[in-house]
């Protein structure tokens, strides 16, 4: 594990494999991005900064007694089993973090947001949940967002969907900025 000191987010160390294959994370390095909100209701064009870090649930799944020892990854808060299958999912989370403004969005629990990603190989269908929260950042500036993707894998087709309603990603920009919470549906 490692910090980004001039933000704040985590840059993820690589996980070394028991047979010594190395799984770098540095796309899973925190970046950022402007996205603008239309004017509305008299009120001008605001150019929103994006600031978009990647939580160690991305990559990890939670300890099973089966797992290998070696693959035991931690940070200061928990210890979590390096997951192969997350950490394959987890190149895409750049692009689908990127292009969350173009995204159907819906409300998670646990005051997060999901966003599915879906893909089809093979003639079957995958869907990715990737599950963020939200929160004004005002040491980065007075226009700054913190999206956290808190965690990313693949949905159990056999398991309901984690949506709850649908909310668009500038709606989400919106409230933060103006210190609101949107209603989730019951």
């Amino acid at each position: 594990m490692g910090v980004n000191w001039r933000t704040g987010l985590m840059r993820w160390k690589p996980h070394t494999g028991k047979d010594g294959t190395q799984y770098p994370l540095n796309h899973l390095h925190p970046f950022r991005y402007d996205v603008v909100l239309a004017a509305k209701g008299g009120l001008p064009e605001k150019t929103i900064n994006v600031h978009v870090g990647f939580g160690m649930h991305c990559f990890t799944k939670k300890v099973e007694p089966e797992d290998c020892p070696h693959d035991s990854y931690a940070d200061d808060r928990e210890t979590r089993t390096f997951d192969r299958l997350r950490y394959e999912l987890s190149r895409a989370l750049r692009m689908v973090a990127r292009t969350l403004p173009e995204r159907a969005c819906a409300f998670a629990k646990n005051e997060n947001f999901v966003t599915v990603d879906v893909s089809t190989e093979s003639g079957l269908t995958h869907r990715y949940g990737v599950f963020f929260n939200m929160k004004r950042w005002p040491a980065q500036g007075t226009n700054a967002v913190l999206v956290t993707i808190q965690s990313a894998y693949g949905l159990d087709p056999a398991k309901p969907s984690p949506e709850r309603g649908k909310i668009r990603f500038n709606v989400l920009l919106g409230h933060v900025m103006r210190g609101t919470r949107p209603v989730a549906p019951r």
